[in-house]
């Protein structure tokens, strides 16, 4: 298991946008990818799962990668949240 961490930064919190960013990207891998936020956990390859955590600007997340591709997936997921200014 890889475990990633992030922060939102946008102002108007993790929007459709963001999120459907993170879901495709997930999307692309075989591993299960779960986002945590607080207390509550996300299947983060369904953008409903993920829309209904309602994040807003702030605040922290983990992203749990687990699967046989889980260290690319991870690199890949660096990156983006690089990209989205999400660290």
């Amino acid at each position: 298991m890889v475990i990633l961490k992030g922060k939102v930064n946008n102002p108007a919190g993790l929007t459709s946008r963001l999120s459907a960013d993170l879901v495709a990207e997930a999307n692309r891998f075989k591993s299960v990818a779960t986002i945590i936020i607080d207390d509550e956990r996300a299947d983060l390859k369904s953008i409903m799962n993920v829309m209904a955590l309602v994040v807003v600007s702030g605040k922290e997340f983990t992203i749990e990668l687990d699967g046989e591709d889980e260290k690319i997936a991870a690199q890949r997921f660096e990156e983006l949240l690089s990209a989205l200014k999400l660290k």
